[in-house]
């Protein structure tokens, strides 16, 4: 676990705490210790080494529910809009972080974007083009060997003179000259020869234009001038770097004693075992099946995608900068980033967050009728057939009718006051049992220590 450079120097209940983001004074006793600094004001609360830190203020907000769309036998699931997702105790984190990740990039719109124009613009004045022909296009006589053991190919338009080289039947040269009665002048390895008519024919063939561009500079300060360029915007992007990182970037700095250090390496490699597992789905849909004699027996009928996404540590903004790693589940429309003390949401650019104490995780198994290859660590509970009997056999009107393996899976179901409702299902049972149990001791810690609770 990596830590952020920070020290501090305590005057009785004052503590001047220096750390990478500037100076920052902080007052009060060990469990309740109010910070202001460079990064904005914040609450610490904690006890045996667990702390958050929250920004004073906020507005009460009230809670949603799970948004299930009901249509004949059919229900979607996803959850709540994110703008209701937040509870009450996540809403100034929420909304600093929106509003941070809302702004536009001085880098892009100022930097970067310029650079480009800067350097095209500069190329359309400066730089032109000029064509090179190789070869001329249009219709050319040609001479082609008509011998079937060959003929020579000489300097000179008579018989003893120097022979430049030997020619296949069906070679074609290019033509120069037919004038002569017993010889014809050809194009031969970029020099002239001759070859007797008598050993040869005539064509005309079309050949194709060949040709190259050549670019050239016409500006005689075009080099000047885009190194002077290029040096400028190099210097106004690395300030306009510093000057986005001042606007947008979020600190949060966890400070673990040795117990707590412990407790959270936990928490990582309960996540990793979630990540080892072969297969991971999200439940898009869910629909009552009628017509189980085509679909293996399944009384259930369920949508789902897999996930592929799945990262031990994965920053939700580049600008929010922390001291731990982050565990991140990428869903089809949704991002999940588990913080130490709540959940981060992520849907269409903004932000939500929820207090593990908020936040309920149900775990069950479910049986699962598997058309697709069997992951390796699924267990096999069963087998039916894709057209099923009542008795459990197979329908035997069906040539294609294969046997289907039935899947024990672990189902995993997200929900919250505030209307989160996500499904995920591993291939591997109890995959995110640690994982989850984790995070419910975590929300039993904090309703206990009543963490989360607003400041005003």
């Amino acid at each position: 676990m990596g830590l952020l450079y920070r020290k501090s120097l305590k005057l009785g209940l004052l503590r001047i705490n220096f750390s990478r983001g500037g100076i920052s004074y902080s007052a009060g006793v060990r469990g309740a210790r109010i910070n202001t600094g460079p990064k904005g004001t914040y609450v610490t609360i904690g006890t045996n080494g667990i702390y958050y830190r929250q920004k004073i203020g906020g507005v009460v907000q009230s809670p949603a529910s799970p948004i299930i769309v009901q249509n004949p036998g059919i229900h979607t699931i996803t959850s709540a809009p994110i703008d209701q997702l937040t509870d009450v105790d996540s809403k100034d984190f929420v909304n600093e972080l929106n509003e941070k990740t809302a702004k536009i990039s001085l880098v892009n719109w100022f930097g970067i974007f310029p650079l480009i124009a800067f350097v095209f613009i500069l190329s359309q004045y400066s730089l032109s083009s000029s064509e090179i022909i190789k070869q001329e296009g249009g219709s050319r006589n040609i001479a082609i060997i008509d011998s079937h053991v060959g003929s020579y190919i000489r300097s000179l338009p008579n018989g003893n003179s120097k022979i430049l080289g030997v020619a296949k039947d069906d070679e074609e040269f290019i033509l120069l000259d037919a004038t002569n009665k017993k010889w014809l002048k050809i194009h031969f390895n970029d020099t002239v020869g001759y070859v007797a008519k008598k050993l040869a024919r005539l064509s005309v063939v079309d050949i194709s234009k060949q040709s190259s561009s050549e670019i050239y500079i016409n500006n005689p300060y075009y080099l000047w001038i885009l190194g002077g360029g290029v040096c400028f915007f190099v210097v106004l992007i690395h300030f306009l770097l510093k000057l986005d990182r001042k606007r947008c970037e979020m600190e949060l700095h966890y400070e673990m004693d040795d117990q707590m250090a412990v407790i959270y390496n936990r928490f990582v490699t309960h996540f990793s075992d979630f990540i080892s597992t072969k297969r991971k789905w999200q439940y898009l849909h869910g629909q009552q099946n009628n017509d189980w004699k085509r679909t293996g027996g399944a009384g259930r009928l369920i949508n789902r995608v897999a996930i592929s996404q799945v990262y031990a540590n994965n920053a939700p903004s580049k600008y929010l900068k922390t001291n731990v790693n982050i565990p991140h589940i990428k869903l089809r429309n949704t991002e999940l980033f588990f913080l130490p003390e709540r959940l981060l949401v992520k849907r269409g650019g903004k932000f939500a967050a929820i207090f593990y104490k908020n936040l309920h995780i149900e775990s069950s198994t479910t049986r699962f009728i598997e058309d697709e290859s069997v992951p390796g660590d699924a267990r096999v509970v069963d087998h039916t057939w894709r057209y099923v009997n009542r008795n459990g056999g197979p329908d035997r009107r069906f040539n294609n009718n294969r046997k289907l393996p039935i899947c024990l899976y672990s189902q995993y179901t997200f929900t919250s006051g505030t209307g989160i409702y996500e499904i995920i299902s591993t291939s591997r049972i109890g995959a995110f049992d640690g994982f989850s149990n984790y995070l419910a001791k975590i929300g039993i810690l904090q309703s206990k220590m009543n963490i989360g609770n607003q400041i005003n």
